[in-house]
């Protein structure tokens, strides 16, 4: 399945929908497609008969002219994006996984939402993004693993604790490897560096907190292991030439329909 010989879809609507608890999705049939991206919460969701529970970074793509709703109530505070639109596609059924890069696709949703309540871009631009955000889940949905179980390992071994400042050396000692050797297995089998892997992981963890939490910098440092906020501000807008506050607030001016 190329994405390159897609047509173009065409977005209707979509928001974030953010409840405290006690919530279940209605029962419904509508006709168009409905990617809901869950960035908090556990959702309980059936297509057609087949259930699903969905947790945070996970998706689903909703077909048209479908029954699809709840069966089990989310007794715990959700939220999640969801985007409406019109294909002339087939997708297969079921479609819904995890998103192994899920800061991407927030980052596309949001930009999508923006132009669509923004009076000044031509009315095209959205159903161009929905194309892009398309193209990205399919992409991460396509994405092969590195065929070397070091590789896979020293990547699962990153994302398990890119909760702290991770430096080459401790994870070349914690794997048994010279650093510089699992640099160039790194660099063979997922074309990154062990250094540029952490980097990712961590601004990864950093960029998710800022688009889907209130969290302070401060707190957000906190959570990835910096004794000082400086420190995480510093290290964030060093690699992302931008400061944590400068790209929350490029995402801020959404709105979020509550229950």
């Amino acid at each position: 399945m190329r994405f390159s010989d897609f047509s173009t879809p065409k977005f209707e609507n979509g928001g974030i929908f953010s409840s405290k608890g006690g919530w279940i999705h209605s029962v419904r049939m509508i006709d168009t497609y409905e990617l809901i991206l869950v960035t908090r919460g556990t959702i309980y969701l059936e297509e057609n008969g087949v259930r699903h529970t969905l947790q945070p970074n996970d998706y689903i793509l909703l077909h048209p002219d479908t029954i699809h709703g709840g069966f089990r109530v989310s007794q715990e505070a959700v939220t999640f994006y969801w985007l409406h639109f019109h294909s002339e596609e087939s997708y297969p059924f079921p479609f819904t996984g995890t998103a192994p890069q899920p800061e991407i696709m927030i980052q596309n949703a949001r930009q999508l939402l923006q132009i669509h309540h923004s009076p000044i871009y031509p009315k095209s631009t959205v159903d161009h993004m929905m194309y892009v955000l398309l193209a990205e889940l399919l992409t991460q949905r396509h994405q092969k693993k590195p065929q070397n179980a070091l590789a896979l390992q020293t990547l699962e071994y990153i994302r398990a604790h890119a909760y702290h400042p991770l430096t080459a050396a401790e994870v070349a000692e914690n794997m048994g490897y010279h650093p510089d050797y699992l640099s160039r297995v790194l660099k063979a089998y997922c074309k990154t560096t062990l250094n540029g892997e952490i980097i990712r992981q961590r601004l990864s963890r950093a960029k998710y907190y800022l688009q889907t939490t209130n969290f302070t910098a401060a707190r957000i440092a906190a959570e990835l292991g910096y004794e000082d906020a400086n420190l995480f501000e510093k290290f964030f807008s060093y690699h992302m030439g931008i400061t944590p506050t400068a790209y929350r607030n490029s995402f801020s001016d959404l709105h979020t329909n509550h229950q």
